[in-house]
């Protein structure tokens, strides 16, 4: 039996599933090194922040906005990855999949959690609970956001008594 045009081998409908998950997993993975220690991404952020903001701003200013960087790039890449997850969970499937989105946030609070106990054992890195709580919010915007970009979240339309037509409150679709 010959296979339907356009779509591809079953081999490669798995690498095109999975294959960007499994490749930013890998990047989450480099990023839990010693090369993206505070003292290391310091080395560059550090400096750039003097010049963008200006030579007079206090150390505690650039070390505090380094900070920030730092766990806002904890809320970005998990933010992704828990979307990544989704879409490889919901995978040809129409409409938006609760199920899938609370699998895909289950597995990314995993994954932080799994990271921060490997920083653990790396020796410029340290493991933090907080730094779970980050990749979570991160997790949950990456997937509100989907949400809202799917279509999940839409006006509902409410007949008044004259049979008009107004927005009401949100609510969530379970599919189209």
């Amino acid at each position: 039996m010959r296979p339907e045009f356009g779509r591809l081998p079953a081999g490669w409908e798995i690498l095109r599933r999975w294959g960007p998950l499994c490749l930013w997993l890998m990047t989450i993975s480099a990023f839990s090194t010693s090369a993206f220690s505070a003292a290391q991404t310091g080395r560059f952020i550090e400096p750039f922040l003097r010049w963008l903001l200006s030579p007079g701003v206090p150390s505690e200013t650039i070390l505090a906005l380094h900070g920030v960087i730092r766990k806002g790039m904890h809320v970005a890449e998990f933010a992704v990855l828990a979307v990544l997850w989704y879409r490889g969970l919901s995978w040809e499937k129409r409409g938006w999949q609760p199920a899938a989105a609370l699998a895909a946030l289950g597995f990314a609070v995993l994954t932080g959690m799994v990271d921060e106990i490997h920083q653990a054992f790396v020796p410029s890195r340290t493991a933090s609970a907080l730094d779970v709580a980050w990749d979570s919010l991160g997790a949950l915007c990456g997937l509100a956001g989907w949400a809202v970009l799917a279509g999940a979240l839409r006006p509902r339309k409410n007949r008044g008594a004259l049979g008009e037509a107004s927005v009401g409150r949100l609510e969530v679709s379970a599919g189209d």
